[in-house]
């Protein structure tokens, strides 16, 4: 393939593999120098939908929002607004997701009244159009925290019967910024009740995560939601990052991912067109855990990007039924995997603690029978790395092939004096009892093999970033 002719050329000429830490650090291999003006990116793969699906596997979501008149105070609804949108655009073609408004009663966001309605796929269309519905919120009337929990729970068993759900794990993501203004008996007695329907089946109830928004949120109802159901609950003071918080939702299904029954987990995500070049194509990817520890904890995700025309053309079928058949595939595959999640009490206890953000939470655990461990792996000590492994001055200026092959030891290449047959015999020199030079038959081009440049893929392009991935 190295040999590759000029009309074929641009069905490579794309990021292949790439990989996003749980810090929010993105690395692409090949590299590519880029310049960043603003000395910063926006860019988090931490948020992206190839990051989340790879970390959390299949799963209905269902966001029960607050719209009473308490959270028409100090920029509210704004915050909630983005809060909500962040964690729809983390959904992939993998999830189903909907969105509830509650005050004095609740309602479908963009749906059919109180009741009815079911689950919709986090297609990109369907996405887009949930983002702008949610502009629309407004605040007013009472607090009535079971109308919807009840809405919800009642989508979730409408949608088992429609047959629109992921078949896998569900959680309610419900914020609140008032105290409740009914009864708190009637609400426990509701949740009770319909977590009964899934424990009497032998199946997992919803996961809930409670959010309590601002100075005048109750915060120990809540609390004690989570408490009592193993949930996650959440306090976020007016101004703090409702976003950041509720977006680390993932990270309980990733703890959960971590055993060695998930050991072989791929996710992939709905087509796209390639940020650069514009390429349809689609995400695979796997999360990366450091089992040097127990139990093992998620350090990052690696994706690795397949355009359809490269699949077509490694195929011998070119065309839109063939494309359509590969897109087809890839939908099935998406949901085809539901990774068995266990968590004990006590790394519940360390989500409630860590993982909600990047404050640490004491206030959010529910008991202190625990040794609690954080949510990170420990870093490397007295560990000095080399300028030009950050400033990937190495790269500057080689064409696509130059930067997609290396070889081991020392760096003969200098930018645009090699020949494909010089490049080639760079890359596939070294001996090795596994050749990764192509990934998966059509990944990448001339990839580097042997153990060192697997580090390399990790780490060989350090650079800001402004769009890649979906």
């Amino acid at each position: 393939m190295i040999e590759a002719t000029e009309d074929s050329k641009g069905y490579w000429n794309s990021y292949s593999l790439y990989y996003g830490s749980d810090d929010g650090v993105f690395r692409v291999y090949p590299g590519n120098l880029q310049e960043c003006p603003s000395g910063t990116s926006d860019y988090d793969p931490r948020i992206r939908p190839w990051y989340v699906a790879a970390s959390s596997g299949p799963k209905d979501i269902i966001l029960v929002l607050d719209t009473s008149a308490s959270m028409d105070h100090v920029d509210r609804m704004s915050i909630m607004k983005d809060a909500a949108k962040r964690v729809i655009s983390t959904l992939g073609g993998s999830d189903y997701f909907s969105v509830i408004q509650f005050n004095s009663f609740a309602y479908h966001l963009g749906g059919s009244g109180e009741s009815g309605g079911t689950l919709q796929r986090a297609t990109g269309e369907n996405k887009n159009s949930m983002l702008a519905t949610i502009d629309s919120l407004e605040a007013a009337g009472s607090t009535n925290y079971s109308e919807g929990f009840d809405l919800a729970f009642k989508t979730f068993e409408a949608s088992t019967l429609a047959e629109s759900t992921s078949g896998c794990h569900q959680a309610i993501l419900f914020l609140t910024g008032g105290i409740m203004e009914h009864s708190e008996t009637a609400l426990f007695d509701l949740l009770d009740t319909e977590r009964a329907k899934y424990t009497t089946k032998g199946k997992d109830p919803p996961v809930m995560f409670t959010y309590s928004f601002g100075a005048t949120a109750d915060e120990r109802v809540p609390k004690k939601i989570a408490c009592d159901y193993r949930g996650i609950w959440s306090k976020i003071n007016d101004g703090g990052d409702l976003g950041e918080s509720m977006g680390a939702y993932y990270k309980y299904f990733a703890y959960g991912l971590g055993n060695a029954t998930n050991e072989d987990f791929v996710a992939w995500v709905d087509p796209y067109s390639f940020a650069i070049g514009g390429f349809l194509g689609t995400t695979a990817s796997a999360p990366v855990y450091d089992r040097s520890v127990v139990p093992p904890i998620l350090v990052g995700v690696v994706g690795l990007d397949f355009s359809f025309a490269a699949m077509e053309r490694a195929l011998g079928e070119e065309g839109q039924a063939s494309k359509n058949a590969v897109i087809q595939k890839i939908a099935e595959r998406s949901v085809a995997v539901c990774p068995k999640l266990e968590l004990t009490y006590c790394q519940l206890e360390s989500l409630r603690k860590y993982g909600s953000g990047n404050e640490v939470n004491d206030e959010a655990t529910c008991g202190d029978s625990c040794t609690i461990q954080p949510l990170k792996s420990p870093l490397c000590s007295d560990t000095t790395y080399p300028a030009k492994l950050w400033n990937n001055l190495l790269n500057e200026g080689r064409t696509y092939e130059e930067r997609v092959c290396c070889s081991v030891g020392s760096e003969p290449r200098i930018a645009n004096t090699l020949t494909y047959d010089e490049i080639k015999e760079l890359a596939c020199k070294e001996e090795s009892s596994t050749n990764i030079g192509i990934l998966v038959g059509i990944g990448i081009v001339c990839a580097c093999v042997g153990a060192s440049c697997c580090v390399i893929l990790a780490i060989i392009s350090p650079r800001s970033y402004t769009g890649h991935g979906p």
